[in-house]
């Protein structure tokens, strides 16, 4: 009897049945595709229609739409000291001064927020109210302090100055201050003029408005538009 052979299989042969049919290999369908060749792809075929596109562009003597840039999309033109100009009328803005709510009684509470009430219904033209986070303004208490560090002498003294000048600092940079204001709006200056001295006989009872100067109306513009960024 003689021993078996190992036969070795021609993996570049065709398989065959035992009938001896030969069946062809196919690919295997259902191997997903490459991640990264699905990008590459997809990156191609964009490249693609845009260039298509601004060839297409080019033959009808059209120059392609760019995005808008900030100045065509903000309303705002010019800031000047009593009124802020815009594409579409004038502006202005105001602080509310703000009260301790939860500090007064339920006469005093009443008696404010009918007051609030009466204005709202009375005054029926555009106006905006917003809230914003500024830093903690200590120019006046450090000016007083540094004036005080000149003239003092004792080392105890200018110890305690140093650290009040460090406590104003920090104050400065790690706390902030919620305040409101209000954006009153019209056509003209004239009507603008008129409208401000509603909003400020209307709010006298309750929430005051103060004015202010256009460094502060600017910031105020800044944050509003950059609410992300810090001053």
């Amino acid at each position: 009897m003689q021993p078996l052979k190992l036969i070795k299989s021609n993996p570049e042969k065709l398989d065959e049945d035992t009938n001896g049919e030969v069946k062809e290999k196919f690919p295997d369908t259902n191997k997903k595709p490459n991640k990264m060749i699905q990008l590459l792809q997809k990156f191609k075929h964009q490249k693609k229609v845009k260039k298509e596109f601004q060839e297409d562009m080019k033959e009808q003597g059209k120059k392609p739409k760019l995005l808008k840039q900030t100045s065509a999309i903000l309303p705002f033109v010019q800031i000047h000291d009593e009124y802020i100009l815009l594409k579409e009328g004038v502006m202005d803005i105001f602080q509310v001064q703000t009260k301790n709510v939860h500090a007064l009684n339920d006469a005093d509470l009443n008696y404010l927020l009918l007051n609030r009430a009466q204005f709202l219904r009375s005054y029926f033209r555009s106006f905006k109210e917003i809230i914003l986070n500024f830093p903690t303004n200590t120019e006046v208490q450090r000016a007083y302090w540094l004036k005080k560090q000149q003239q003092a002498k004792n080392p105890s003294r200018l110890k305690y100055i140093e650290q009040k000048l460090f406590e104003f600092k920090y104050l400065e940079r790690e706390r902030y201050n919620r305040e409101f204001f209000m954006f009153i709006y019209a056509d003209d200056k004239e009507e603008l003029e008129d409208r401000k001295s509603d909003c400020m006989q209307g709010m006298q009872s309750s929430f005051p408005l103060r004015e202010l100067p256009k460094n502060k109306k600017e910031q105020i513009l800044f944050l509003l538009n950059n609410q992300n960024t810090q001053l």
